[in-house]
C-alpha cells in the first residue's frame, strides 16, 4: 500500500476564513470488533450559542472551551463562544451499537464499522445550516483498514494495525468513517486516486469495477464539468445496502457480484458525487423537494438505457409508468413533497416522475440546450444549496424560454395527465384527430406516431387545454395512428397498457393478505413474507373478512392456495407456471378487476427462501423461483390500447 508523504497539519488552521466557520480536528481510535470508539475532537467554532448533539451511547470525559471546563447535560453540550470564534476541545467514547442488517445508524462488529454523517458519532450543532471543514486521522487494529469520505492525506500500515489521515476543507458533509477486513486496490486516473475496499471474495472484481469508475467519471466530467472529489472509494460492506457518500460508495458484498450493479448502480452512485454532493439539495426557491435523485436516475439509470437502444430507454419508461399506474391515490404525492426514498411509493414519485421530467424537458427544448442548462447548473451551484428553482433558471437561460409553468405543473401537482382518443380518420393524405385530456388540464407536447404505406411518421401534437382537433398531413396514405406509443410524457397509462403486477397489491394499503396454509413452519414463513412483500403493515385477515373491492394477497403452501383460489372462484395458477421450480408467483386481475397476487410454494423451505429476493421484483407480473434464485420471470402483455386505431 502507497503511503503519502503530504501534511498537511497547520494548513487548514491558516486557511483563509477557517476560523469564521465550523472545523473538526478528530483523533480516532476504532476497534471495530469489540464496537469500542473513542474520539478527541478539537472543534473550532464560531462565535455564538450552540448546542453540541452526541449519539447515546457515548460518553463526554473531557470538555473545554479555549481551555475552561464545559459543563456537560448527557448528551447535550450548550457553549457560547465569544467573538473572534473560539476551541471546543472534547474527549468522548462509548460502544457502538451492533451492526446488523437492520442498522440505521452508526454501528460495529466482527465485520467492520459504519458510522455515516449525520448519525452523531462526531459532535453535531443544532439547527445547523452550514457543513464543517474537518480533518480526521484513525487508528483501526489489525486485521481492519479504515477508510473516511474526504482526501487521503496519509497512511501507515504496521503489525498491529493501520492509520489514516482524510481531509475536506470544503463545505461538503460531516465526515462518514467505516472500517472492514478489506483488501485494498488502487489505480491512479488522471490525478484521482479510485480504490476498491473489498473483501477477499470480491477481489477478483476490483480490475472490473475501477475500469467501470474510470469510464464513468470520464463520461459525466465531460458531460457536466470536472470531478469534485479527489478520487472514488467502492466499500465492500456487510450490510444489504447500496449507498452513495462523497467520493465513495458502500455496496452490499452479497450483491457486488450482480451485473445490475455494475451497470446501473455503480454509475448512479458515482454521478451522485455531482448532484446530491457536490451540489447539495436545498435552495430557498418555490419549489422545495429532492431534485438530485430524478436528475441521477436520468443521467445515470436512463442513459444507460438509451446507451443500449431506444427499446431499452422505452422498456424503462413504461416501467415508471406502470410502477405509476399502481400506486393508489392516497399514496400519490407533489415532487415538492419529496425529500428521500422511504418506502417505494416514495420512489416511484422521487426517481420515476422526476426522471420523467427531465426527459420530457429534453425532448421540449432540446438536448444541446438541455446539455448546456446542466453545465450551467453545475457551474452555478457547485458547493453550495440548490433547488427546482435554480435548475429552472439554468435551463431557461441555456435555452431562451421561458419554462415557470412546464416545472410548475410537474412540480407542484399530485396526479399526471391522461389522454383520450376522441377521434381519428384517415383523410386522403393525412389523419383527422380530436386529442382529450382530463382535468385539471396540463401543458403537453404530445408524440403521434402515424404509420403509412411509405413507413412510419413522427408528429407532435400541441394540447393545452380540454381538447385539440388537428389534421396532420402525411407524405403517403395513412394506415394506423398511435398517440404516445413510445411512453414519452409522464401519465396515466390508459386500460390495456398498464397490466398487473406485484405493485398492484403491494402497494396499496388496503390490501388484504390471507394466509393459505395450516399453522406451523409453513404459516410463520408465509405471514413473514407477508411483511416483507408489503410497502407497510399489511392487514393479514381470513378470505371471508377481506374487502372484496380492495386488492388480495394469497400467501401459502401450493395446494392450500390452489384450493382457496377455487373456493373463492378466483384465477388458478397460469398452466405455463404449474409444476415449475420451488415456488411460483402471479398476478391476475379478477372478473371484478380487483387486483390478485398469489404466491404458491412447496413447503416452509420454500416460502423462506423468498424473503430477501421478492421485494425486489414488483414490477413483475409472474416469477419462478429455484429457492432464492428466480429462474424465470416476465410482465403479462399488455392488451388493446384506446390510443392506437388502425385505418385497415
Amino acid at each position: 500500500m502507497r503511503t503519502l508523504l503530504l501534511a498537511l497539519c497547520g494548513i487548514l488552521a491558516a486557511a483563509p476564513g477557517w476560523a469564521a466557520g465550523l472545523h473538526h480536528d478528530l483523533t480516532v481510535t476504532l476497534d471495530p470488533a469489540a464496537r469500542r470508539l473513542e474520539v478527541e475532537d478539537r472543534l473550532r467554532l464560531p462565535a455564538g450559542t450552540h448546542r453540541l448533539m452526541l449519539a447515546p451511547g457515548l460518553t463526554v470525559g473531557e470538555a473545554l472551551l479555549d481551555g475552561k471546563s464545559v459543563a456537560v447535560r448527557g448528551n447535550a453540550l450548550p457553549v457560547t463562544v465569544p467573538e473572534g470564534g473560539g476551541e471546543l476541545r472534547l474527549r468522548y467514547a462509548g460502544t457502538l451499537p451492533p451492526l446488523t442488517p437492520e442498522s440505521r445508524g452508526s454501528g460495529g462488529g466482527a465485520e467492520g464499522a459504519y458510522l455515516p454523517a449525520g448519525t452523531g458519532w462526531i459532535p453535531t450543532p443544532e439547527n445547523t445550516e452550514t457543513s464543517p471543514s474537518w480533518r480526521l486521522s484513525v487508528r483501526v487494529p489489525a486485521p481492519f483498514v479504515a477508510v473516511a469520505t474526504g482526501r487521503l492525506v496519509e497512511e501507515i500500515r504496521d503489525g498491529a494495525g493501520y492509520t489514516a489521515t482524510f481531509a475536506e476543507d470544503r463545505s461538503v458533509e460531516e465526515p462518514s468513517l467505516f472500517a472492514g477486513a478489506w483488501q485494498v486496490t488502487e489505480r491512479m486516473h488522471n490525478g484521482l486516486r479510485l480504490r476498491t475496499y473489498f473483501h477477499p471474495e470480491q477481489a477478483p472484481l476490483a480490475e472490473e469495477y475501477l475500469d467501470l469508475s474510470a469510464r464513468t467519471i470520464d463520461a459525466q466530467a465531460a458531460r457536466i464539468g470536472a470531478y469534485p472529489f479527489a478520487g472514488f472509494a467502492i466499500l465492500s460492506a456487510p450490510l444489504p445496502v447500496g449507498l452513495g457518500f462523497p467520493g465513495l460508495t458502500y455496496i452490499g458484498r452479497q450483491v457486488m457480484p450482480l451485473p445490475f450493479i455494475r451497470a446501473q448502480s455503480l454509475p448512479h452512485e458515482i454521478l451522485h458525487n455531482w448532484w446530491g454532493n457536490g451540489v447539495r439539495v436545498g435552495g430557498d426557491g418555490n419549489w422545495p423537494g429532492n431534485w438530485s435523485e430524478g436528475l441521477t436516475t436520468f443521467m445515470a439509470d436512463y442513459a444507460a438505457a438509451e446507451a443500449r437502444g431506444e427499446d431499452v430507454a422505452q422498456a424503462m419508461r413504461l416501467d415508471w409508468l406502470r410502477d405509476y399506474a399502481a400506486l393508489p391515490a392516497e399514496r400519490d404525492s407533489a415532487l415538492t413533497d419529496f425529500r428521500a426514498k422511504v418506502h417505494d411509493a416514495a420512489q416511484i414519485v422521487g426517481y420515476g416522475k422526476a426522471a420523467m421530467l427531465f426527459h420530457m424537458l429534453r425532448a421540449e427544448i432540446g438536448s444541446d440546450a438541455f446539455d448546456a442548462g446542466i453545465r450551467r447548473f453545475w457551474e452555478d451551484k457547485r458547493f453550495q444549496d440548490a433547488g427546482w428553482d435554480d435548475l429552472r433558471r439554468a435551463f431557461e437561460a441555456s435555452s431562451g424560454r421561458h419554462l415557470k409553468a412546464f416545472f410548475e405543473q410537474w412540480l407542484t401537482r399530485v396526479g399526471a395527465p391522461t389522454l383520450e382518443l376522441a377521434g381519428a380518420k384517415a383523410d386522403g393524405d393525412g389523419v383527422a384527430l380530436t386529442l382529450r385530456q382530463g382535468e385539471p388540464t396540463y401543458g403537453l407536447t404530445v408524440p403521434v406516431e402515424v404509420r403509412t404505406v411509405a413507413g412510419t411518421e413522427r408528429h407532435t401534437i400541441r394540447l393545452d387545454g380540454r381538447e385539440a382537433t388537428v389534421t396532420i398531413p402525411t407524405a403517403a396514405a395513412p394506415r394506423a395512428l398511435a398517440v404516445d406509443p413510445g411512453f414519452g410524457l409522464f401519465r396515466r397509462l390508459a386500460p390495456g397498457e398498464a397490466p398487473p403486477t406485484l405493485r398492484d397489491v403491494t402497494l396499496d394499503h388496503a390490501a388484504t393478505t390471507v394466509i393459505a396454509t395450516a399453522d406451523g413452519p409453513a404459516a410463520e414463513a408465509a405471514r413473514a413474507l407477508a411483511e416483507r412483500l408489503a410497502d407497510g403493515k399489511p392487514r393479514i385477515a381470513a378470505a371471508e373478512r377481506s374487502d372484496p373491492a380492495a386488492p388480495l394477497a394469497v400467501i401459502g403452501t401450493a395446494g392450500e392456495v390452489d384450493r382457496l383460489l377455487a373456493r373463492l372462484g378466483l384465477p388458478p395458477a397460469p398452466d405455463s407456471l404449474k409444476g415449475r421450480g420451488t415456488a411460483r408467483v402471479w398476478t391476475a386481475r379478477t372478473p371484478q378487476g380487483r387486483p390478485l397476487l398469489a404466491v404458491a410454494a412447496d413447503d416452509a423451505a420454500a416460502l423462506q427462501a423468498l424473503l430477501r429476493p421478492l421485494p425486489h421484483y414488483g414490477r413483475q407480473s409472474w416469477l419462478v423461483f429455484e429457492g432464492a434464485r428466480a429462474v424465470d420471470r416476465g410482465v403479462w402483455p399488455a392488451g388493446d390500447s384506446p390510443l392506437r386505431v388502425s385505418f385497415e
